[in-house]
This record gives structure tokens, C-alpha cells and sequence, in this order.
């Protein structure tokens, strides 16, 4: 499994989140990156990434994240067919909402 990129803006949302996180549950935690499921029933609803948090001690390392060219204590836990096989998308931050995107799009 190739390790996904988190854009260091992305990062720093999640960070805030972690912060705020452990003022309420304490610190032990480390955040995710996963693909929320709402309503199926709704057939308008589309699925968005959101954070998550788990415990440090039975977090799956091998879905560690890398921003910046080096690996970053947030884990991604959304399926990796989201990602492709090309490394080319990356978790970035739009209008407030973490987002896929790709990088190939972006440098156009």
C-alpha cells in the first residue's frame, strides 16, 4: 500500500480538530482520515472525508500519512480505492472540507 499525502493546509485542519478532541477525551488519540457513509436512502447523498480519532495504541501504523514528504501522525482509514494506484490524489482542504484531489488537475 502506498502512503497517501495529506497538503500541509489539510494538516493543519486536522491538527485543529486533534486540539480540540483532547480537551474534551484527553490526549492518547491520534486523528483519521475516513469516508463518511450517511443515509443511503437518500440517493442525493454524496460520502466526504471527515476526521476521526482512535487510540495511538491500536491504530493501524501502516495507514500513516505523509505531508510534505515525511510520515505525519494522522492515519487514513478511507477505502483505498479513493486514492487510485497512480499516487497522483491527495487529501487537501476545500472550502473548509477536507477533499481528493489530483494533483495532475491542479497543475493546469
Amino acid at each position: 500500500m502506498k502512503r497517501v499525502t495529506i497538503t500541509a493546509r489539510a494538516a493543519r485542519f486536522v491538527g485543529e480538530y486533534m486540539k480540540w478532541f483532547e480537551t474534551q477525551q484527553g490526549t492518547g488519540f491520534v486523528p483519521l482520515i475516513m469516508w463518511q457513509v450517511g443515509d443511503s436512502s437518500n440517493p442525493q447523498f454524496v460520502p466526504q472525508l471527515t476526521v476521526g480519532f482512535e487510540r495511538r495504541d491500536v491504530v493501524d501504523r501502516s495507514r500513516i500519512m505523509e505531508c510534505d514528504g515525511k510520515d505525519i501522525e494522522i492515519f487514513q482509514y478511507a477505502p483505498d480505492e479513493l486514492f487510485g494506484t497512480d499516487g497522483q490524489k491527495v487529501v487537501d482542504l476545500t472550502d473548509n472540507m477536507l477533499v481528493i484531489v489530483d494533483t495532475n488537475d491542479s497543475a493546469s
